[in-house]
């Protein structure tokens, strides 16, 4: 009865940490275009200033499309071995290594994000007219 129960339980957990996907698949009449950034290269063909777009498109969907819900997953994940450890020692180690590693990661994400959308901001707009944010 306990295996069917922690299957249940895992089974939703996932599935409710999917659900926040549903919403990113909705069409937003007034899109954020912090993450749709379309300069100003001239309309020829490509240049610098879209591999400066591709780089930073790359970055922004890890860190503020991707990272989250994974995040998320993992912090429930933790959660529920933590809640189902019964007590023993190894599965509240490896729950609290799942957080601490988790943070860590998401550190690590957005601490690079931070430094290569600085980058891209100093190098592209010291190019000159060839790309505007």
């Amino acid at each position: 009865m306990r295996k069917y129960s922690i299957i249940i339980f895992f089974t939703a957990t996932l599935l409710l940490a999917l659900l926040p996907l549903t919403a990113f698949s909705a069409e937003d009449p007034n899109p954020d275009p912090g993450f749709q950034i379309v300069p100003d290269c001239g309309g020829g063909p490509c240049g610098l200033c879209d591999i400066f777009l591709l780089i930073s498109n790359i970055f922004n969907f890890i860190a503020f499309k991707l990272a989250p819900p994974i995040a998320g997953f993992l912090f429930v994940l933790a959660g529920g071995l933590f809640l189902i450890s019964g007590g023993s020692q190894t599965r509240i180690s490896q729950a609290k290594k799942i957080f601490i590693n988790t943070i860590f990661g998401l550190a690590i994400i957005y601490i690079g994000w931070l430094i290569v959308d600085g980058l891209i901001m100093s190098v592209g707009k010291s190019i000159g007219n060839e790309f505007k944010w």
